[in-house]
């Protein structure tokens, strides 16, 4: 069976079985279980992440080399996403306003789990922002505060150009070595994937019952509806910024897309996107060559409205008040993050860990998204592909190259 399915029947199996077959016997066996999972996806996720933008950055031996292309396509990229999260995270409590759960529900179910983040109604923003730059980043990765090691990375990154070649080039394969093998580790962690969101979902169900069901509907629906809107805004945005017509954009995207929905992911649908835009488009060769594998390896759209509806999921369900500036700095950790995302399955819930725990959210919930998220999945695979291709319009227009004939 698919990963992907096995993981998603384990949940509707434990989800079921925790409404009809409730025992508190069965809840103290099973639960600590699915603990267990979640901290074991946890354990790499720190190192995975200094690793990957350290390497990330270093690789560019310094700014003046890094061609104008690149730094169009990044620009860019940021853009799109500082834009998009900046509507959709307010946006995200208003089209899930309808998720409701008693409160003896909400307080069973966030009783269950050892919550060890900051109550997010003690966040000040000022406080955060002066906390972005560590004192010490040992103790940064040992809170678990990502955004400080990220921004500890990127300097360090920076700071690693400027060395010899030979060290850098030798601390860039290091750590590059250690993202791989993190990486490994991870997907050996998901392969027991079943076994941990069994026991999550099951305590889903004892603790919420019928309520969970309604709740997981709703934000599937909007999840999809929303990713939809994003992608016609990224075809209206190749048509009026890019100049490309509609019906061609659409031509050229159609059998990468169909890729996309079948295989569940964006490199695979990466060859098909190259000759679809070089062929329909006539885009640059340079643009095509630059962009899209920059794009496919980087830049994640469905992060902007995605990640911002799942936060509101599970706070609804563990009954977690987040205040606006929670939803603020949860909106910065968006942008920032997502260009850290592995290209693993469910690598943008794993990123996101340490970002629920700043905001007081529990990181368990991490285990019910990951089981839940097989069919928004295959929409967020289309507009991820859809947006390497506006991506590129975007950046032809600017680079002077006109209107692609």
């Amino acid at each position: 069976m698919n990963p992907a399915l096995r993981v998603f029947a384990a949940f509707v199996v434990g989800l079921v079985l925790g409404m009809v077959a409730l025992s508190d016997t069965l809840i103290q066996i099973v639960e600590p279980i699915g603990t267990l999972w979640i901290n074991a996806l946890r354990m790499p996720i720190i190192p995975l992440i200094v690793a990957l933008t350290i390497s990330g950055v270093a690789s560019v031996e310094n700014a003046r080399q890094a061609s104008a292309l690149t730094l169009k396509a990044i620009l860019v990229f940021v853009a799109l996403l500082v834009v998009i999260t900046a509507v959709a995270t307010p946006l995200a409590p208003v089209l899930l306003s309808g998720l409701s759960l008693d409160a003896a529900s909400t307080e069973a179910l966030r009783a269950s789990v050892a919550a060890s983040a900051t109550p997010a109604t003690k966040l000040s923003f000022l406080d955060w922002g002066l906390s972005l730059v560590p004192t010490n980043p040992l103790k940064a990765a040992a809170d678990g505060a990502l955004l400080p090691l990220v921004i500890f990375s990127i300097a360090y990154g920076l700071a690693l150009t400027k060395a010899a070649p030979a060290v850098r080039d030798a601390q860039v394969r290091l750590l590059q070595g250690v993202a791989d093998t993190l990486i490994v580790l991870i997907r050996g962690v998901l392969f027991v994937a079943p076994v941990g969101v069994f026991a999550l979902s099951y305590v889903l169900g004892a603790r919420v019952g019928a309520a969970a069901v309604k709740a997981v509907a709703l934000y599937i629906v909007v999840m999809i509806v929303s990713i939809s809107v994003v992608i016609v805004l990224l075809y209206l945005l190749a048509w009026l910024v890019g100049g490309i017509p509609l019906k061609q954009f659409a031509a050229a995207l159609l059998p990468a897309q169909a890729i996309a929905l079948s295989s569940r992911s964006s490199l695979a649908a990466l060859p098909a996107l190259i000759d679809g835009v070089r062929s329909k488009l006539q885009l640059s060769q340079p643009v095509i060559s630059v962009v899209l594998p920059l794009g496919a390896s980087i830049f994640k759209i469905n992060s902007a409205v995605t990640w911002s509806l799942g936060a509101v999921l599970i706070s609804v369900l563990y009954g977690v008040h987040v205040p606006p500036t929670g939803w603020l700095i949860f909106g910065i950790g968006t942008v920032l993050l997502s260009f850290t995302t592995p290209g693993i399955p469910s690598g943008g819930f794993l990123v996101q860990a340490p970002l629920y725990a700043t905001i007081g959210l529990p990181v368990e919930g991490m285990g019910i998204l990951i089981a839940i998220d097989l069919i928004p999945d295959v929409f967020k695979t289309a507009s991820n592909v859809t947006g390497y291709a506006t991506a590129a319009a975007l950046v032809n227009r600017w680079s002077g190259e006109g209107k692609p004939s």
